[in-house]
């Protein structure tokens, strides 16, 4: 059973599951990165980026806020093309994720087109 809330509802939940938080908010926090993220709007992903990363409890030198920064930040979006499909990814490290504990294989990217913030 699915359950719909609406965006300002979902980004106050991301407010107050910033890390470090309990184990129960931080898969929260992950899926997030993992599966909301691909349900939002683009706008909508820019306002929690700037809601979010504006709060003075997120600390990119904690691990699970970096990810978050580089799942929502603008600046690091790409499309990546690989294996002839395209795919939403984030750079990080010098990778292109698709999900906190997915990347896409250098070896098989044919084509990668930064998107526009």
């Amino acid at each position: 059973m699915k359950f719909t809330i609406d965006f300002f509802e979902l980004a106050f939940l991301a407010e107050v599951c910033i890390p470090p938080v309990p184990i129960a908010r931080s898969v929260f926090w992950d899926n997030l990165i993992n599966v909301y993220h691909g349900q939002m709007t683009q706008d909508e992903r820019v306002h929690l980026f700037e809601w979010i990363t504006g709060e003075h409890k997120f600390d990119l030198s904690n691990e699970s806020c970096h990810w978050f920064w580089a799942r929502f930040n603008p600046e690091v979006q790409y499309t990546v093309t690989a294996m002839d499909k395209e795919h939403n990814a984030f750079l990080l490290d010098g990778k292109y994720y698709v999900a906190k504990n997915q990347w896409i294989d250098p070896s098989f990217i044919t084509n990668v087109k930064r998107n526009e913030p």
